[in-house]
């Protein structure tokens, strides 16, 4: 309920500005523009500088417009509703201000792109010369200011991850205006609005997301899913079902990182009294340390949020690519000739997902493969991930394209993911169907011997991967790549909270590759 004020005090009218938090439970800007402003109007804005950028996709698109369709949904069933606006937030802004006339503007903290960096810059000016108080709520425990170790001394002070989640209001503060919200968007109505994406249709095969199917992922992972997770997460056939599916949610918000934990460790409860040796126990505590590690690497794009364009490690902005228009349409497109490979490839253009450890692989290949740089093919793959965040997408990117100076350098082989990961070929014959009548032996070997009607080879792997970590590791070995290395782990620190530590720094560095 609005929170009492002396007689004669101004009633506080509120904006939520909704950004990726598509959701009632556990968001802090609706619990506290409740509690303290005698109207809240939750606002969300199609920006046009945001969907044009070339990091977002139809993927993304569709993600949002389900998330705002099923936040609406649940507005209304609590007497409010959202007001849908297009254009530039700050404009946007300006002419809400003169038809709500409000205080405060509420939004969750963001970690984002330098597009999205800079526009919250431009919010924040415009927020001072208007007198209207701005108030970010953190939904992780990713920390803005100070060096590593003051970060972890806050952390261990207060961790959001591990806090009670917050209550749904049972009563908002509604606006008093009857037409200041609006009705939702049609689907048509929001792709005829952006060139990019005129007359486009819904892709096929993604997840919904939006709150209630969050909620309703969290619930059959925990019930029934994990019990597979430790171990059939590495399989592009499993992880499917075993994976916990949830990081769409996540990135766009339609459920909290504290909600997650909070219902996690009750399961985690209710195992340990069971005394059962049924594997539940080993996969939940897996799946939690997997979400211990998401924030730490989200940490590494809020204290360097150059890392869109810049290594972390500035010794390696020499290392030398080809960065082949042709080597990026071929991978990008599945016709590289490695199977493996282009089945994940179009596994994503059409689903939005891949197991954590095909996308290190599709990753590594690309760069030690195709000599791809990381930064050539950032936004590309970001494209295709249905659960793109910038902080883990990135600082995985350059994990795993070997260029952070300080991690265990890998080069994964698609023909050994093959045999370990898809034996029988269910996942390739699935994606490549010029391979569908091929065995496994022909299919493990198409690397070595050209199967007819499938793509050959594009490179010869081992020499150019050869070639790849030769030069990586000059730059580790120089004077200046060492220095450097020593510096970034001072700022960016490379120890981990306890709990994070439970997990292997090989897993830690697959958190990329989603939960």
């Amino acid at each position: 309920m609005p929170i009492e004020r002396k007689e004669g005090e101004k009633e506080m009218k509120g904006v939520w500005w909704i950004k990726r938090d598509f959701r009632l439970s556990d968001n802090e800007c609706l619990k506290m523009g409740t509690e303290q402003c005698s109207e809240l109007l939750p606002l969300f804005c199609w920006e046009p500088e945001i969907i044009n950028y070339s990091d977002y996709s139809l993927f993304h698109l569709q993600a949002q417009w389900q998330g705002l369709n099923g936040l609406q949904k649940s507005l209304r069933k609590r007497n409010s509703g959202i007001r849908e606006e297009h254009g530039e937030i700050i404009e946007v802004l300006g002419r809400v201000l003169k038809e709500f006339d409000f205080d405060i503007l509420y939004s969750h903290q963001e970690t984002g792109n330098l597009i999205s960096f800079a526009r919250d810059k431009k919010v924040a000016g415009w927020c001072a010369e208007n007198g209207i108080k701005w108030v970010e709520a953190n939904a992780s425990s990713v920390l803005r200011g100070g060096n590593a170790d003051r970060r972890r001394v806050k952390l261990r002070q207060r961790d959001y991850r591990i806090q009670l989640p917050l209550s749904i209001p049972l009563s908002l503060a509604r606006p008093k205006q009857d037409d200041i919200l609006s009705e939702s968007s049609s689907w048509n109505q929001v792709v005829t609005r952006h060139p990019k994406f005129d007359s486009a249709k819904h892709p096929a095969v993604t997840q919904q997301v939006d709150e209630s199917n969050a909620w309703k992922t969290l619930g059959s992972f925990l019930d029934e899913r994990a019990l597979g997770y430790s171990g059939g997460i590495s399989s592009p056939n499993s992880a499917f079902i075993h994976g916990s599916r949830l990081s769409p949610h996540l990135a766009w918000g339609t459920i909290s990182l504290r909600s997650v934990f909070h219902e996690l460790e009750k399961r985690i409860v209710v195992v340990k009294q069971s005394q059962s040796k049924t594997g539940w126990a080993k996969s939940l505590r897996a799946f939690q340390s997997r979400l211990y590690w998401r924030d730490h690497f989200i940490q590494r794009l809020e204290a360097f949020p150059e890392l869109e364009f810049r290594t972390l490690n500035p010794a390696f902005e020499k290392l030398e690519y080809e960065d082949s228009d042709a080597m990026l349409e071929a991978w990008v497109s599945g016709q590289t000739g490695f199977p493996m490979v282009d089945a994940c490839m179009r596994c994503l253009a059409e689903t939005g997902f891949l197991n954590f450890r095909m996308r290190a692989m599709v990753v590594s290949f690309a760069c030690f493969g195709l000599h791809l740089s990381w930064k050539k093919i950032h936004q590309p793959l970001a494209k295709l991930f249905l659960d793109y965040e910038p902080g883990i997408h990135l600082s995985q990117l350059q994990m795993q394209a070997g260029v952070i100076g300080f991690n265990t350098l890998r080069v994964y082989s698609p023909t050994k993911q093959f045999l370990d990961q898809d034996p029988s070929g269910i996942f390739v014959k699935k994606w490549i169907p010029e391979l569908e009548e091929r065995t496994a032996v022909e299919i493990a070997e198409a690397e070595k011997y050209r199967v007819d009607g499938y793509q050959p080879p594009v490179v010869s792997l081992t020499n150019r991967a050869k070639l790849m970590k030769e030069r990586i590791f000059n730059i580790r070995r120089s004077v200046e790549g060492k220095k450097n290395t020593q510096q970034i782990l001072k700022i960016h620190g490379s120890k981990k909270p306890r709990r994070e530590s439970r997990i292997k720094e090989d897993d830690g560095q697959l958190a990329l590759f989603k939960i």
